[in-house]
C-alpha cells in the first residue's frame, strides 16, 4: 500500500468519525429507532448462544451491542467497538446506566483491531461495512480474532424503496457526483445491495456458507419536522452538512423545502411511511 493510499484511508476514516460524534448525541434516540429493530434482530438472526464472547464492529449507541449482552448472559461478554469516540462515550454512559458488568466499549478502528487472535465466538457487524476505506482489511480482521467456527452476521441496506427514490435523486441534484478519475481495471466494486453481491464479498474475505437473507420493515415518521431531525442523527447528516458547506444556509433551506414538498407522495394519516429493506449475511470462519 503506498503512502497517498494510506493517507486517503486515515483521512476519510477521520470525516467518518467525526460526522458520526456529531451524530451522537441523538443517533436512533429521535423518529423511529429503526436501528435499535435491526440490530436486535440481527442478534436474533446470529443466534447469538449464552456465555459467548462478542464483538460488535462499529457498535454506534449499541443498537446490537445491547441485545447480544442480554443473550450471553453473565457468563458472556460483549464488547462493542466504534471509532467515534461520543459514539462510544454515550454507549459508556448507557453501560453504567444499566449497570451491566459483561459488556464494554472502546474506541478502535475496525481495520486494526487490538485483540488476540481467535478471541470471539461472534461478529457482528451491521450498516458498517460499506464506511471502510479498506475493506478486505477490515474483514480480515474479523476473521482473524474469529474463533474456528465462530460466526460473522452482518447488515446492509437492499435497494432503495421507489417511493423514496427521490430522496436520491434530490441529493444528486444539489450534489452532483464530482468527475473522478475511472477506476483501476479489473476492480471490482463491492455490491452490498444484493444477496449475489453480499456472498461474493464474504468468499473473498475467506468466510465459508454465507447466506443472506431479505428483510422489509415499515417505519413511520409522526411529522415531517421528526423526519427531518432523523436525516441529522446517522450518516444522512454528512450530505446535509456538505449541502450547507457549499451552498449555504439558504441553499440548505431550499433543499428542506424541496424535501418536505416531496415526503407529501408517503404521507398518510399516522405520518410517513417509509419501507427500509435490509440484507443479513452470516457466514463462518473455516475450522481449517
Amino acid at each position: 500500500m503506498t503512502d497517498s493510499v494510506s493517507s486517503e484511508g486515515d483521512q476519510r476514516k477521520s470525516r467518518i468519525a467525526g460526522l458520526f460524534s456529531r451524530a451522537a448525541s441523538t443517533y436512533d434516540q429521535v423518529g423511529p429507532r429503526f436501528f435499535t429493530h435491526y440490530g436486535r434482530r440481527l442478534v436474533e438472526l446470529a443466534q447469538v448462544s449464552q456465555g459467548a464472547s462478542v464483538l460488535d464492529i462499529a457498535s454506534g449507541r449499541g443498537a446490537s451491542l445491547f441485545p447480544a449482552a442480554e443473550r450471553v448472559g453473565p457468563t458472556g461478554r460483549a464488547i462493542g467497538i466504534d471509532l467515534a469516540e461520543s459514539m462510544v462515550e454515550e454507549t459508556i454512559h448507557e453501560i453504567r446506566l444499566r449497570d451491566l458488568g459483561n459488556v464494554e466499549a472502546r474506541v478502535m478502528d475496525a481495520e486494526n483491531l487490538l485483540f488476540p487472535n481467535a478471541t470471539f465466538d461472534y461478529v457482528l457487524c451491521g450498516f458498517c461495512l460499506f464506511f471502510f476505506p479498506q475493506l478486505e482489511r477490515a474483514l480480515s480482521e474479523m476473521r482473524r480474532v474469529l474463533k474456528p467456527n465462530g460466526r460473522i452476521a452482518t447488515s446492509t441496506w437492499g435497494k432503495t424503496d421507489e417511493h423514496w427514490q427521490w430522496l436520491d435523486d434530490l441529493l444528486e441534484s444539489y450534489l452532483p457526483e464530482p468527475n473522478l478519475p475511472p477506476d483501476e481495471p479489473n476492480t471490482p466494486v463491492p455490491d452490498f445491495e444484493t444477496p449475489h453481491g453480499m456472498q461474493a464479498i464474504m468468499r473473498a474475505a475467506g468466510f465459508a456458507g454465507a447466506t443472506v437473507m431479505a428483510q422489509s420493515h415499515d417505519f413511520t415518521y409522526a411529522t415531517e419536522q421528526e423526519w427531518w431531525a432523523t436525516q441529522w442523527s446517522h450518516g444522512m447528516r454528512g450530505y446535509l452538512e456538505r449541502i450547507e458547506a457549499t451552498m449555504g444556509v439558504a441553499g440548505l433551506a431550499n433543499f428542506k423545502a424541496e424535501a418536505f414538498e416531496k415526503v407529501q407522495a408517503v404521507k398518510r394519516s399516522d405520518g410517513l411511511h417509509q419501507m427500509l429493506p435490509v440484507l443479513y449475511t452470516l457466514a463462518a470462519r473455516p475450522l481449517g
